[in-house]
This record gives C-alpha cells, sequence and structure tokens, in this order.
C-alpha cells in the first residue's frame, strides 16, 4: 500500500518540453488511479474558452512523498484533462487510467521504450512448488529453538528464441519490522526479456498474450496482480493500477513439472497461433471470469466460439448441431457422456431460443440452473481445444461438480 490513498507534491511537464514544469499535487486513489491538480495548464496559452480539450499519451513527472520525504519518478500514460476552471484561482485537473511509477529518481525518464516486463500473481506463487526456504527440524533441547534459513534458487528457464527470453525468477526480500519482529518474503516472477526495445502499448499486449496462456495453464481466471517494466537503461518501472476483479473458477490447472518440461514447445505454439486462434481466444475472454456477464450471453459466446472454430478448423460445411457433436466427441467427455448426439440437440435448441427467440423452442431448451452448468462444461471443452492447439496432450481430469453434471445427463 505504498503508493495508494497518498498525496504527492511534484513537478510535471509533456516529454520534450522539460523547459515547461508546472508544480503540482497528485493523488493515487485505491484503485491506482492518479489525478494531477494543479494551478497551471500543462499547455502554453491555455484557452479557458475552449471546449475541446486536449488529450496527452504521457506526462512525465517526478514527486515526494511527504510521509517518507522520497522521490519518486512516474510516467502517467493516457492522461486527459477532467477539470478546469477560472477565478481567483485558476485549477486544471488531469487524470490517468495508466500510471507506471518508479521509486527512485530516474535522470533518464524520457526514455520511452521498455526491454522487459516482469508478472507476478498470488496464483503464481502457489502453483509453482519450488521455494528457496530450508526450515530445519528442532533439535531435542529444554529450550524452544527455530532456524529458518534461504537461499535463491537459480533460474528457470522456459522459452528462447529470437524475440523473446522467458524464465522464472525467485525474488525474496529479508527485514526486522520491530525489535522482536522479523520476516523474509519470496516471490516468483515470470520475466520477459524482449530482443527489441517496444513502447507502453506493445508491452502491454505481450503481458496480455502471456496472461491468456497461463489463465488456459491454470484454468483459472486471474490477472498479474504485480507488473513492472524496465526502460533500456534497466529502471524499473511498477504498473500501479490494480486489475479489475474477476469471478472465481473451476481449477483443473496443469501440474507445474508437466509445464515446465514442455514450456519451449507451449510458448512456440502459442505465440504462432495467435493469428489462428484469435477469434477464440477474444470472444473466450471477453466472458471467462468476468463480473457482470449475463450466463445467457455467456452461453451465446460459448456456443459461437466452438461453432466458428469447427467451421474455420475443421469443416466449412455443417450445420450447428453436427459441428458441436464433433467437438464433444473429441473431448475427453466423450467418455463420461453417454448420449452426445441428444446433448447436442439441447444445446442447439437452446442457442437458437436464446439467440432468435424462437418461442417454440423454450420448452425444451436449458434452463437458467441448467445453462449455468453447460457454461461450466464448455469452458472445460474450448480449454481443451486451446490445450490440443498449444500441443498439451494430457487433459488434466474433470472436476467432481462436471462429473455430477454429467452423471444427470446420463439418467
Amino acid at each position: 500500500m505504498e503508493y495508494y490513498n497518498k498525496y504527492f507534491e511534484g513537478v510535471f511537464w509533456l516529454p520534450g518540453k522539460e523547459e515547461r514544469k508546472i508544480i503540482s499535487t497528485l493523488f493515487i486513489d485505491k484503485k491506482g488511479i492518479a489525478i494531477i491538480t494543479s494551478l497551471e495548464s500543462l499547455e502554453i496559452n491555455e484557452d479557458l474558452f475552449n471546449r475541446i480539450w486536449d488529450n496527452f499519451n504521457l506526462v512525465l513527472g517526478y514527486i515526494n512523498c511527504n510521509e517518507k520525504s522520497k522521490t519518486y519518478s512516474i510516467k502517467l500514460y493516457d492522461v486527459y484533462k477532467i477539470h478546469q476552471s477560472s477565478g481567483a484561482l485558476t485549477k486544471f485537473k488531469y487524470k490517468s487510467n495508466n500510471p507506471l511509477i518508479c521509486s527512485y529518481y530516474d535522470e533518464e525518464i524520457n526514455l520511452n521504450s521498455y526491454s522487459s516486463i516482469m508478472l507476478n500473481s498470488v496464483i503464481l506463487n502457489n502453483w509453482i512448488p519450488i521455494s528457496g526456504f530450508e526450515t530445519k527440524p528442532n533439535v531435542e533441547n529444554k529450550s524452544f529453538e527455530i532456524s529458518q534459513f534461504y537461499k535463491q534458487p537459480e533460474i528457470i528457464e522456459l522459452f528462447k528464441n529470437k524475440d523473446y527470453e522467458i524464465y522464472l525468477f525467485f525474488r525474496a526480500s529479508a527485514g526486522f519490522k520491530s525489535r522482536r519482529n522479523s520476516y523474509i518474503n519470496e516471490n516468483i516472477f515470470l520475466n520477459i526479456e524482449i530482443s527489441k526495445q517496444f513502447e507502453i502499448k506493445e508491452l502491454t499486449k505481450i503481458k496480455s498474450t502471456i496472461e491468456k496462456l497461463f489463465n488456459i495453464i491454470l484454468f483459472t481466471s486471474f490477472y498479474f496482480e504485480n507488473v513492472e517494466i524496465k526502460t533500456k537503461n534497466k529502471n524499473p518501472y511498477k504498473i500501479i493500477k490494480k486489475p479489475k476483479e474477476l469471478n472465481s473458477s473451476l481449477n483443473y490447472k496443469i501440474e507445474f513439472e508437466s509445464f515446465k518440461n514442455q514450456s519451449q514447445n507451449i510458448f512456440s505454439n502459442w505465440f504462432e497461433k495467435q493469428n489462428k486462434l484469435e477469434l477464440a481466444i477474444v470472444n473466450f475472454f471477453s466472458v471467462f471470469g468476468q463480473k457482470g456477464v449475463l450466463i445467457e450471453n455467456k452461453f451465446l459466446t460459448y456456443i459461437s466460439i466452438l461453432e466458428n472454430y469447427h467451421k474455420n478448423n475443421v469443416n466449412e460445411n455443417g450445420y450447428l448441431k453436427s459441428r458441436l457433436k464433433y467437438l464433444l466427441e473429441k473431448s475427453s467427455i466423450n467418455e463420461e457422456l453417454n448420449d452426445i448426439v441428444k446433448y447436442s440437440e439441447r444445446l442447439k435448441i437452446t442457442r437458437n431460443y436464446h439467440a432468435h427467440l424462437e418461442e417454440k423452442h423454450k420448452d425444451k431448451s436449458l434452463k437458467t440452473e441448467e445453462i449455468v452448468k453447460a457454461n461450466n462444461l464448455l469452458e472445460f471443452v474450448i480449454r481443451e481445444i486451446f490445450l490440443r492447439e498449444i500441443g498439451i496432450t494430457e487433459i488434466p481430469k474433470m472436476s467432481s461438480y462436471l462429473n455430477e453434471y454429467l452423471k444427470t445427463l446420463n439418467e
């Protein structure tokens, strides 16, 4: 919570206009959104009567935190004016939804290209079994003894080609909070070193691509909570905007050792097939884990993904029922579901009812609680398709929840 819900004092300017620095107050809210408040405009000769307000791709600044008397460097991307007023005191306010902060004074803050990105989350920490902690057992003694040893594990190489080098890096910190309180914290970062220099938008795209891959590998909806990027001169900037909350999902993760052993092939396939799978990926992640999505809309999206995948990758000709039947038979649920033809028919009828509002299909379509279960099953089938596309053939077994649902369909 070093940066959140705090006010900072500092100077800000537009790139290439260092001579035009304005003194301002910066507030970073609990979500990581930054707001500049100033008595001066970022632009020279601002027309107070102009109702067309300019947006800025980037605003640079140095800020001080009064609580710690510490100087930070900050880059504010996608900045737009949200307020201006004239009178006894002229006031301007600017908002950035994408602020980056460096924990010290960066003399080369004007550099706007980046060479690496580091990603971390609690889910990643929990998934990877390797750790640098070693706890020695208590020796029989009259007094209580405890000893804890930490040695940083070696880097785990995952992928390398002419464009990227991806590896796991173990980062630890230690200290004494008080006289009788010490700590060691370990976090695992997925580091992506990039051969070329990229601007922030390209780096954000790379992050999203990797994030979606790990959503599929772990089959749970999450965003990386800690994201750092390094400039060309290796200064680290932290993305402080917090990711939005997602709904929890069923978890049938690929085991880490299996992933590690296949990681070169997995990443290679994932990068190679972004164009081929683009439509399916975009549509799947538009609803997977997202809050506020109607279950009927999620159902229609999943059916559409399966229909289009079959059309584009299996057979251009066919009807919805035959496409669903084919993909369900290729899925591991084929071993558990007795009558795939019947279930494909019900999925087709339900799609037609909710897509075309055909009342004649209402009685035979899935009811609300059945659609919820069907969505979980369709997620599993679509995830299997993604896994096969990236070369993973050992599909995790279905959860007991899905097994129970399939049993009801067999009755």
